[in-house]
């Protein structure tokens, strides 16, 4: 048995309570995933409330789903640990929600097993990494066709999360952000990607105007869209986590262990 989830918080802690439930594995769910001879369930489509409590009849809960400070933090983790780079990011994720049922959260907070110090080192790498993009990244601005024009790459997976920040700092204006390959680009808050080659990246190109009025069709639009980054929505505290001088490094949690006592 499979239970298929989505890259963000609810959706794993979901499917960590359904595999625990049924013994079924967690696998991403993605529009590449077929599964022709496994029995699947979907994470999305089960009810939250009902499967906790099932969860909580068999094995007692989870102290960060009864505490909304809690909560918060765990969630800001999962979500920061999945954007690590690497195949075994689910895998780790799910390995401490496995030690948090056994020991609570402070085995994660506390930096208590080696899976614990490990997510907590990615977490503070791909942090960094969105904190140093938000800083560095210049832009040539296409006035033309109210576009944002930098280059930048990437090593973990945040460009959503870059374009985005530059889509609100920068109202009203559509963002392209260019590595080697690709151009990636947040038109209308859409993440959407392109081959460089295809993109008009020089502002007054005789194709710059067609480029972006293309946009404009939907099933040209539909086209582009970035299936890697699909309705995920944000963690709770996210916007307020991205705002300029929030969580710099070096800055104490306002949250910490001590809040929940021993």
């Amino acid at each position: 048995m499979l239970v298929l989830f989505k890259p963000y918080p609810r959706s794993m802690v979901k499917a960590y309570l359904a595999s625990r439930l049924h013994k079924a594995k967690p696998v991403l769910h993605s529009d590449s995933s077929k599964f022709y001879f496994e029995e699947s369930m979907d994470a999305e489509k089960l009810d939250y409330d009902s499967l906790y409590t099932q969860y909580k009849e068999q094995f007692g809960g989870l102290d960060f789903l009864e505490d909304q400070k809690l909560w918060e933090i765990v969630e800001d983790e999962m979500f920061w640990a999945s954007r690590f780079d690497s195949l075994d990011r689910f895998q780790l994720i799910f390995t401490v929600l496995s030690q948090i049922e056994s020991g609570g959260t402070k085995t994660y907070l506390g930096q208590q097993t080696p899976e614990a110090k490990e997510m907590k080192d990615r977490v503070r790498r791909v942090t960094g990494e969105f904190r140093r993009a938000k800083q560095f990244i210049a832009f040539t601005d296409d006035a033309q066709n109210k576009a944002m024009i930098g280059k930048g790459s990437f090593e973990h997976r945040i460009v959503d999360l870059v374009l985005r920040h530059y889509s609100r700092k920068f109202p009203g204006r559509s963002i392209a952000l260019l590595d080697e390959q690709h151009a990636h680009v947040c038109y209308k808050d859409e993440i959407l990607i392109e081959a460089r080659k295809k993109f008009p990246e020089r502002p007054g190109r005789k194709d710059s105007a067609r480029y972006w009025m293309l946009l404009s069709d939907l099933k040209h639009l539909e086209s582009k869209k970035d299936r890697d980054y699909q309705d995920i929505p944000p963690p709770t505290n996210y916007w307020k986590w991205v705002e300029e001088g929030a969580q710099v490094s070096g800055t104490a949690p306002k949250v910490t262990l001590d809040d929940f006592g021993s």
